[in-house]
């Protein structure tokens, strides 16, 4: 799975729905304090109601424990009578989306003579999708929920569960039972048991037939269809009918269902009296999992997955004790990259590819050539063999050391000037296998204009395996990404670089407004040279300076 887009509604500065399209590699542009922050915590505000269920939270976790005041520093305006609504758009990729398999035609083929409705593997299908957490404040219950959860699967609208403002009613109130991983794999055989052969049927439009799933649904859910909800086609955008009775769920903050397990629900034969209605609540169960519990479980994942580099990370002094199991939240700083590097590369190759691949980043003439290699040892080692003969064991503890090129010199973080220690995260956080997003905010501070033109370089090379979301205002590192576009093109790109095409970058200037931020992509061509024209210019301040 990767997110390609991320669509705000009240969250912040952004007050109507702003999308921001995520490539391999996107810049946020900006003034300061226009919101692009407030990008990067979103995604920690949703993984936070996702994982831990706080809609209301005072601090995100991700984010290093950042206080952030709650729903109503979060809402824009801090009007808590507006509902917040983040929307992340998804593609699958290789992601298996396949879990909640009820195994019913395995069971179906030691049983003779039973009969159920046959669907389609709605997870395996999912090719693309987006899910959209409407978040709410209940001034009756002093806390913030998620009033409505909306799920889409191959840009089709497929349902939303819904929440009351106890939480104590949840419930699947909306489902479009026309989308096509919806209807039955055998429809037109049942539709022509049903009514007639296609040309001897009523003249009705295609989706006022009712299917077999949805007959099976409504004789499953103790709730008759008439009190089926009308359906809110601004929201969902889409033109389709409701026919589906709200199917009771049990959740948690509100609109979000149980995440790991398949739906709990009131429908009924989950016993096995009726082994025909046990059948086919198997196969709802498992389609309804798969629709509105799955997406959420992969982007759980995806999240926790990702990590979020702050703006002022630390420099490790000789004292520094690293974590051995670094998490997320420690990439905030930057620790949890040299926590890495203090692993002992002896006992695993991925620390040992780790440490290479991150020190010829550093030695290179071709990458950042900062004259360093970086050096993983024992101090026990480096005393042994300067022939100290004392007691070692005090002295058992790695060290991550920098090793200049020209006098062979071993210097120690704290020794060197701060950029090489702002930039390593960011290279170690590129060359890591086990990261999905990697997002960094202002990568450029403290660190020297050549460093910040390599610095899309390190983007560029890991754009395969990760994708970036960098919140800067460095005209160096865009310069650099527009000139690899055009050496893709005229053939020109130096060697081992993968060439990089114009939708392999994402520009978006962020601009305030009177009605919140606006979002404008700015589109690059093959040349290299933009389409759209930047607000107030491109980086105008250089030119006023010059004249």
């Amino acid at each position: 799975m990767k997110i390609k887009r991320i669509s705000l509604t009240n969250f912040r500065s952004f007050k109507d729905t702003q999308s921001i399209e995520i490539a391999p590699v996107t810049l946020l542009f900006g003034p300061n304090s226009v919101g692009k922050s407030s990008v990067l915590m979103a995604l920690a505000y949703v993984q936070q109601i996702l994982k831990k269920g706080h809609c209301n939270p005072q601090k995100l976790d991700a984010l290093g424990d950042k206080t952030i005041g709650g729903f109503r520093a979060l809402v824009h305006g801090q009007d808590l009578k507006k509902t917040i609504r983040v929307r992340l758009d998804y593609a699958a990729g290789k992601t298996p989306f396949v879990y909640y398999g009820a195994n019913v035609d395995e069971m179906a083929n030691h049983i003779q003579n039973v009969s159920y409705v046959l669907m389609n593997d709605f997870g395996g299908s999912i090719e693309s999708g987006s899910i959209e957490l409407e978040i709410a404040w209940s001034e009756r219950f002093k806390q913030a929920y998620v009033k409505n959860y909306r799920v889409w699967a191959n840009d089709v609208y497929v349902g939303c569960i819904h929440s009351s403002e106890d939480q104590k009613n949840t419930l699947i109130r909306e489902l479009n039972t026309q989308h096509p991983l919806l209807v039955p794999h055998n429809n037109d055989d049942w539709l022509a048991g049903q009514y007639g052969d296609a040309d001897e049927r009523e003249p009705l439009e295609a989706d006022e037939y009712h299917t077999e799933f949805e007959q099976v649904l409504n004789l499953l859910n103790p709730n008759p269809a008439s009190t089926a909800a009308v359906s809110d086609k601004e929201l969902s955008g889409a033109d389709f009918v409701n026919r589906i009775a709200p199917i009771a769920l049990a959740c948690r903050s509100g609109a979000v269902p149980l995440l790991g397990v398949p739906v709990v629900t009131n429908l009924v034969g989950q016993d096995f009296d009726e082994l025909e209605e046990h059948f086919n609540y198997l196969v709802a169960r498992e389609v309804l999992s798969q629709a509105f519990v799955l997406p959420l479980d992969k982007l759980l994942e995806y999240l926790d997955k990702s990590v979020q580099i702050g703006p002022l990370r630390v420099v490790p002094d000789n004292d520094y004790v690293p974590n051995p199991h670094p998490e997320q939240k420690e990439w905030v700083d930057g620790s949890a990259a040299w926590d890495l590097l203090h692993k002992d590369p002896n006992s695993d190759e991925a620390v040992r590819r780790l440490i290479r691949n991150t020190s010829e980043w550093f030695a290179s003439s071709d990458k950042l050539d900062a004259g360093y290699e970086i050096i993983n040892k024992s101090i026990a080692g480096s005393l042994h063999a300067e022939g100290y003969e004392g007691d070692l064991g005090l002295f058992s503890k790695r060290h991550v050391f920098f090793k200049e090129l020209r006098s062979n010199i071993l210097l120690s973080a704290n020794q060197l000037g701060t950029g090489i220690s702002q930039v390593l995260p960011i290279v170690v956080a590129a060359n890591h296998d086990d990261i999905a997003l990697i997002s960094v905010e202002q990568p450029e501070l403290h660190i020297h204009p050549r460093f910040q033109v390599e610095l899309a370089d390190v983007f560029l090379r890991a754009k395969q395996k990760h994708s970036f979301l960098i919140e800067t205002h460095s005209e160096h590192i865009i310069l650099r990404l527009l000139k690899r576009i055009r050496q893709t093109t005229d053939k020109e790109l130096p060697e081992n670089y993968l060439p990089i095409e114009e939708d392999d970058v994402s520009i978006v200037y962020l601009e305030p407004t009177e009605n919140g931020v606006v979002t404008k992509r700015i589109r690059v061509d093959e040349d290299g040279e933009f389409v759209d024209r930047w607000p107030q210019g491109f980086f105008v301040e250089r030119r006023e300076e010059l004249l």
